[in-house]
């Protein structure tokens, strides 16, 4: 269906610019992600409501929490296997579906609604002791979390340069170059300064220990990304996960391992 829905954008594009930019801002916001598979063992479900949205999530364990987030086109469950370690280790991981993914699957999402969704949750379990996000969910973090606050960080398989979506995005629909620039330069307009620098490499949750776990060969977000940034921030350690790609990494014994390892200091 979506390779029918990008021809049909591509052609639009190519006829009329503003068209073309007009279809793929809907599409954009309104990502058609995975839905949710079964809940782990011993999960409890939450739900809360923002901007008139229900969202469901589930929380595993018991003790400290930790707050586990998915990337765009994921769900909350994408996030099981390590939330069940981090269960296991001690903590309390607290795993939302983000606005337009999971339980609100194909509704409106933006990073504004999703760093709303954290505040949220964090009303409701309070302060995490630490953040773990995949792929895109890098970006909900810095965005929920300019002024600090969780001691650490786990980012795995991150996008650190937002933009590279974009471009994917892009790609994947086809857009004319006049399409794309009008699409480009409104999505500037309604990202301001702050989420573009996000965007564009210069994300950070200040004061926290990070760990950055990546594949070296992921075909989604490109590892010389996190290397750069793991040079340049002061208390960030890179390790390697090779052969595990960018989805299958959450399935690794090894990283999940040393991610719930790492958060318990």
């Amino acid at each position: 269906m979506m390779r029918l829905i990008a021809k049909a954008v591509s052609i639009a594009s190519r006829l009329s610019a503003r068209l073309g930019s007009a279809l793929a801002w809907y599409l954009w916001f309104h990502p058609h992600g995975r839905p949710n598979t079964r809940l782990p063992d011993g999960a409890e479900p939450f739900s809360l409501t923002v901007f008139d949205h229900d969202l469901e999530g589930f929380a595993l364990g018991a003790g400290e929490p930790v707050l586990l987030l998915h990337g765009w086109g994921g769900a909350s469950t994408d996030m099981a296997p390590l939330a069940s370690t981090l269960a296991g280790a001690g903590y309390r991981a607290v795993v939302p579906d983000l606005p337009g993914h999971g339980s609100d699957r194909g509704s409106y999402a933006d990073v504004f609604r999703m760093a709303a969704a954290v505040d949220a949750v964090l009303t409701l379990f309070g302060r995490p002791r630490a953040v773990g996000a995949h792929s895109f969910g890098a970006v909900v973090g810095f965005a929920s979390f300019p002024q600090g606050g969780p001691e650490r960080v786990v980012l795995v398989a991150p996008a650190i340069e937002g933009t590279v979506f974009l471009d994917a995005f892009r790609t994947q629909l086809g857009l004319s170059d006049k399409a794309f620039a009008r699409f480009e330069t409104r999505f500037r307009r309604f990202a301001g300064p702050h989420l573009m620098d996000v965007l564009a490499g210069k994300g950070d949750i200040p004061g926290a220990d990070m760990l950055i776990l990546h594949d070296p060969e992921d075909d989604r977000t490109p590892f010389s990304d996190a290397a750069a940034y793991a040079r340049h921030r002061d208390a960030t350690k890179l390790v390697k996960v090779p052969d595990t790609g960018h989805k299958g990494i959450l399935l690794d014994g090894c990283a999940r391992s040393q991610a719930a390892a790492f958060i318990a200091g």
